[in-house]
């Protein structure tokens, strides 16, 4: 096989595999509002040994914590090291509890920054840093269905650098 299509071919493998970043301007929180729930607060569903373990931590969040993601969750935020946070979703009207993958790497970071940034008014989730402790390490965009999944809709690689501020207002 010549050099071009050797080229060719590990590009195409690349494409392939690669998460997508686009070159696109990130989704807004605004571009995707959502009614924020104003009914009576779930008891948390600690269905498992390790929400049960958790419990005072849930409980808390439900009884101190107002909705601050797609207008019926609570972002509650799990310790897992002193450069990582493991994201769950507290549905406010069911008491379902949604894990998702950690966040972490973001290295020398101003003191108001979060690796989590949401709204209660909008769908619009970013989570900032590697995920899982893997791939880009940059601003991770998604968007929250009725059910508390995420579908990823936008990656845009900082290199690790969050310094800026997040362009998703």
């Amino acid at each position: 096989m010549n050099r071009s299509l050797r080229t060719i071919a590990a590009a195409m493998l690349l494409a392939l595999y690669a998460p997508p970043v686009s070159a696109e301007e990130p989704p807004k929180f605004s571009d995707h509002r959502v009614k924020v729930y104003a009914g009576k607060h779930a008891k948390p569903r600690l269905d498992h040994e390790f929400w049960r373990d958790r419990g005072e931590t849930y409980r808390w969040a439900m009884e101190d914590d107002k909705i601050n993601a797609g207008g019926r969750f609570i972002v509650v935020i799990l310790p897992c090291g002193s450069e990582c946070q493991a994201p769950t979703f507290l549905d406010v009207r069911t008491g379902r509890i949604t894990q998702f993958f950690t966040v972490s790497n973001w290295g020398d970071v101003p003191d108001e920054f979060e690796p989590v940034v949401s709204r209660a008014d909008s769908r619009l989730i970013v989570f900032r840093g590697k995920r899982n402790e893997k791939g880009i390490n940059g601003n991770h965009y998604y968007l929250i269905d009725d059910r508390g999944e995420l579908k990823h809709v936008h990656t845009t690689d900082t290199g690790g650098d969050f310094k800026a501020a997040l362009k998703a207002e």
